[in-house]
C-alpha cells in the first residue's frame, strides 16, 4: 500500500502545479502563508518547510515583509545541486510526466557494488524512469537504491510521487557527486528519447551519500540538443 506524501511536499506540488497550468505566471505572487495554511488545511510550520524548499530549489523568491513570487523559467539547472525533474519541467512552463519502464530488486553487478563502495554481489532496488516535457521525452533514469536504505521503494507509485520526492523523504543527502559526458547515445537511449541517428545524449552520473554511506546511484540520460547544465560556486567555496 502506498504511503501518502508528506504534508509539505502535498504542498509544494500544490504550487508546481499552478505553475505548470499557468495559474501562477512568472514574476506572479503566490498566495501568503495564511491563505495556504486555510486552503490546503495544512499547520503553517508545513507550509513554511514547502515555501523554504521551492526558494532553496530556485522555483520560487520570497521578499520579506512583501511575499512570494515565481522565478523567472530557467532551463539551466545546477550540477551543485539535486533537482526534481518536476520542478525543471513546472519552471520552463511545461507539463510533467513519468513512464516506469523498471522497477525490480536485484544484484547489483561488481561495477555498480563498486561505485556504492561496498562487496558484490550487493542487494540493491533498480528502478528505470521515463520522464516526459509535453510529451517529449526529456530524461532517461536509471536508479540503483541500496535496499536497506528505501526498503519499501518498489511499493511506491512513482507516476504520482517522484523518486527524487520519495528518496528525500527517507532521508535528505549529504554529499552529492555528479560526473558528466556527452556521447552518443546506445540503442536503448535512442529508442526511449526518440533520437535521430547521430544526434548526441547528454549523461550524468550521481552518487548520493547519507551519512558516511553511498545510498544512490543514479544514471540519467537527456538529448543534447534539448538540455544543459550549469555549476555556479562562490569564491569561498574554493576555501573549505
Amino acid at each position: 500500500m502506498n504511503e501518502p506524501a508528506p504534508l509539505y511536499e502535498v504542498v509544494k506540488h500544490h504550487i508546481t502545479d499552478g505553475i505548470v497550468s499557468g495559474n501562477y505566471v512568472p514574476g506572479a505572487k503566490l498566495p501568503s502563508e495564511s491563505q495556504l495554511v486555510r486552503r490546503l488545511s495544512v499547520s503553517r510550520m508545513t507550509v513554511n518547510r514547502a515555501l523554504r524548499e521551492l526558494t532553496r530549489d530556485g522555483v520560487i523568491f520570497r521578499m520579506q515583509g512583501v511575499g512570494s513570487f515565481v522565478s523567472e523559467a530557467s532551463p539551466t539547472p545546477s550540477l551543485a545541486e539535486v533537482r526534481d525533474i518536476r520542478d525543471i519541467v513546472a519552471e520552463r512552463g511545461g507539463k510533467h510526466s513519468c513512464k516506469i519502464l523498471q522497477a525490480e530488486h536485484a544484484l547489483a553487478d561488481k561495477d555498480v557494488s563498486e561505485l556504492f563502495e561496498m562487496p558484490d554481489p550487493l542487494p540493491v532496488q533498480r528502478v528505470v524512469l521515463l520522464h516526459y516535457e509535453d510529451g517529449r521525452p526529456l530524461q532517461l533514469e536509471t536508479r540503483f537504491v541500496l535496499k536497506d536504505f528505501a526498503p519499501q521503494l518498489l511499493e511506491q507509485d512513482l507516476t504520482r510521487i517522484s523518486l527524487f520526492q520519495y528518496l528525500q523523504s527517507v532521508a535528505p543527502l549529504s554529499e552529492l557527486e555528479h560526473i558528466v559526458e556527452a556521447s552518443l547515445p546506445d540503442e536503448f537511449e535512442q529508442k526511449n528519447l526518440e533520437l535521430n541517428q547521430g544526434q548526441p545524449v547528454l549523461r550524468i552520473r550521481r552518487r548520493t551519500w547519507v551519512g558516511r554511506n553511498v545510498v544512490t546511484l543514479g544514471y540519467f540520460s537527456h538529448p543534447g540538443e534539448s538540455y544543459c547544465v550549469s555549476v555556479r560556486v562562490k569564491p569561498s567555496d574554493f576555501r573549505k
